[in-house]
């Protein structure tokens, strides 16, 4: 069987895969599908208001016929990009893959889907509320790392210049990392359940595109079929990250709204009075945060 006859069929049982399983096990979150998540990141991992964990990472692709650099990134390979925001039980809430890797990550991400429905508030978001046992009222938020622009309804860590000699935003930057490592750990677990994406793909553009979401529909249908709620470390081995396919997003240097600063600063507030929890001073003064 020829190679072009085989990457027709691989592109096709692909995309039938996303099409029947999609609207199951990746759909489109309603209010209330939010409001569950949240629920779920403030009962695992101790944070209020999150809707998810949201991250970047390059694919490496064997470089297109005929696209010049379009596809070659910071690290001097191709690849395409592949945003994702996970849930609470590393399963993927949203997906959106296919930008360039030549672009700056500030520009992939403002360019991406996610962004624009946020631009739009089309996400369908619960209404900001007040905390349990906190007054003050605050937005529902995505918790990412440095790659994102800080804003009402993303939370990114402090930069280092503002932890130095500041307890309670060390405490902030050790609570935001705690819930985003589910989507770290996610990612680990694609790649290493799915080999293909431990060397560069040798595929058309729209074939790379379509195996990847049918890998991450794939993921979800398998977390759901072995998930524990109670047990959530699972095998250690299942989360290590095959070195060079998946490359990380680099720091984004974007401006933030003076509301974006004020809504960190509620959750540091909240999570240094009410909202602590027994272990996060011992964590901060052992860990960088």
């Amino acid at each position: 069987m020829g190679d072009r006859t085989v990457s027709k069929i691989i592109n096709e049982v692909a995309t039938a895969i996303w099409n029947n399983m999609q609207p199951i096990y990746l759909p489109e979150p309603t209010m209330e599908m939010w409001k569950l998540i949240a629920n779920e990141f403030e009962q695992i991992w101790q944070f209020p208001h999150c809707i998810g964990a949201l991250d970047g990472k390059h694919i490496v692709i064997k470089k297109p016929p005929k696209s010049g650099t379009s596809f070659y990134n910071y690290k001097q390979t191709f690849s395409v990009v592949l945003m994702a925001i996970v849930d609470a039980h590393y399963k993927f809430i949203s997906i959106d893959i296919g930008s360039m890797g030549r672009f700056s990550d500030a520009n992939i991400f403002s360019s991406g889907a996610l962004a624009k429905k946020l631009n739009k508030q089309t996400l369908r978001l619960p209404p900001p509320a007040a905390l349990t046992d906190y007054d003050q009222i605050l937005p529902y938020a995505f918790v990412a790392d440095e790659a994102f622009p800080l804003s009402e309804n993303i939370m990114r860590p402090y930069p280092n210049r503002s932890v130095t000699n500041n307890f309670k935003n060390k405490v902030f930057n050790y609570r935001l990392s705690r819930a985003r490592q589910t989507v770290e750990c996610t990612f680990g677990i694609l790649a290493s359940r799915f080999r293909v994406f431990r060397r560069p793909f040798e595929t058309k553009i729209e074939s790379v595109d379509n195996v990847v979401k049918a890998a991450c529909v794939l993921h979800n249908y398998l977390r759901n079929e072995t998930i524990i709620l109670n047990n959530m470390q699972g095998d250690s081995s299942e989360n290590e990250m095959p070195e060079n396919q998946l490359l990380p997003l680099t720091n984004n240097n974007t401006r933030s709204g003076s509301n974006a600063f004020c809504v960190r600063q509620k959750f540091t507030d909240y999570f240094n009075t009410v909202g602590s929890v027994p272990w996060q001073s011992d964590s901060v003064s052992r860990g960088k945060y």
